[in-house]
């Protein structure tokens, strides 16, 4: 029984027809109930032979038994009228093949579906499960950048047996390991390595490793030789790429990677970006000074006499003399001039020095200062009314100018002319 676009399955409607293959066709359903778009994949019994029935069950066992946000998850398989029909998730998106042969991928974009791909593959292996197929016409990357890993057709599981024919190469022969295709041992994890490398490879130089058309006897015969380094591919590449290239591609599997982890930790070291804590002295620096600046600016606002004009009480000054900090200008006490503490007391000459006019014609004879003394409080004394109180000429009330004072007392001529002549 054939299907054709507008059929009614069970509860699903066929919309349209996705693909066929030596494994039967794949079409886009819609459930009837739900209205999901789901892949449907579908195997005539009658047609196919006995070791095509086998893999496609396996394929429904190995589903089964995944659950990955980067595996096609599979929602439900049955037996319908001698088919085999696979009820999968449908995956709107572009295949990695067509994407490599539309151009070089930006490095970053490429290395994340490689990272995608070995995380899918590092659990299918811990589910006891070895893809044998990885090929980038496998690998579908949906609009919003998530891998997804299909075609788990020549999937093997730990213990089971092969499905080959004797001579026949299961998978696409630019990607498969040495010992998928000698036939020799059985494939394991390290053969799905294999053929991550050969993605890597061809991601970053823009070329399979062995050439678009490589031959099955020179990989049987041992005389195939190593694939030219990445950096002397494309030279912008670090030459720590050839390393995990070389170890990836390697002939033997003991001298691959052993698991997905460890490819993924060697990509990891040389390509992931430093985290916020590992950022090197230099960006170190530059963030101090960002920090700096900033607290600069606030306290420069805070310091500003404008900012006062935001708080609606004006804080008390404190007292500045415990800080042995100069207070700034805005902070500087501003005390009444009536409580202001007298200046200490000057000498004699510099008061007189300071009473003395600007330009004066006459010299004015400079007199030793006298030594300080200690001066003891005396009583106060109260004089009678009509006695003369002898006063300092400084201190006193008079407005006579000091050089007139200072010359009537040196005139001695003229004190005694004021004085009688006629004595008795």
């Amino acid at each position: 029984m054939g299907f054709h676009v507008g059929q009614i399955f069970g509860d699903y409607s066929i919309v349209a027809v996705l693909g066929a293959g030596g494994m039967g066709r794949v079409y886009k359903v819609e459930h009837c109930l739900t209205k999901r778009i789901e892949a449907m994949k579908v195997l005539s019994a009658e047609q196919a032979s006995d070791t095509q029935i086998k893999r496609f069950e396996r394929e429904m066992r190995a589903l089964a038994r995944l659950n990955h946000p980067n595996i096609a998850a599979l929602h439900n398989a049955l037996h319908a009228e001698n088919q085999l029909v696979l009820l999968m998730e449908f995956i709107e998106g572009e295949t990695l093949e067509r994407m490599f042969s539309a151009g070089r991928l930006p490095l970053d974009t490429g290395l994340e579906y490689i990272k995608q791909i070995l995380l899918a593959l590092g659990y299918a292996h811990q589910q006891g499960v070895v893809h044998r197929d990885v090929t980038p016409a496998n690998v579908i990357i949906t609009a919003a950048g998530e891998v997804k890993l299909t075609d788990f057709g020549l999937s093997k599981s730990y213990g089971d047996s092969l499905l080959t024919n004797c001579g026949e190469v299961l998978g696409s022969l630019p990607y498969l390991a040495p010992e998928q295709l000698k036939g020799i041992t059985q494939p394991d994890r390290r053969s799905d390595l294999y053929s991550v490398g050969a993605l890597l490879y061809e991601h970053l130089t823009g070329q399979k490793p062995f050439g678009a058309k490589r031959r099955l006897a020179p990989v049987i015969t041992d005389s195939e030789g190593d694939a030219p380094p990445p950096s002397l591919m494309e030279p912008s590449l670090s030459p720590a790429w050839d390393e995990i290239i070389r170890r990836t591609l390697a002939r033997d599997p003991a001298h691959r990677y052993q698991t997905a982890e460890e490819f993924l930790n060697a990509i990891a070291q040389l390509h992931e970006p430093a985290d916020v804590a590992d950022l090197p002295l230099p960006q170190l620096r530059t963030l101090g000074i960002g920090i700096a600046l900033f607290a600069g600016l606030v306290l420069a606002m805070v310091a500003s006499p404008e900012f006062s004009r935001f708080h609606k009480t004006t804080p008390a000054i404190q007292p500045w003399h415990g800080i042995h900090v100069a207070p700034p200008a805005f902070a500087a006490d501003k005390t009444p001039a009536s409580k202001q503490i007298p200046a200490a007391p000057t000498s004699r000459l510099a008061q007189r020095a300071q009473l003395q006019p600007a330009k004066s014609a006459d010299p004015i004879p400079v007199v030793a200062d006298e030594p300080p003394a200690t001066i003891t409080p005396a009583p106060e004394v109260v004089a009678p009314p009509n006695a003369a109180v002898a006063t300092d000429p400084v201190d006193s009330q008079d407005v006579t100018p000091p050089k007139k004072r200072f010359w009537s007392k040196l005139n001695i001529f003229k004190k005694k002319s004021a004085e009688p002549k006629d004595k008795p």
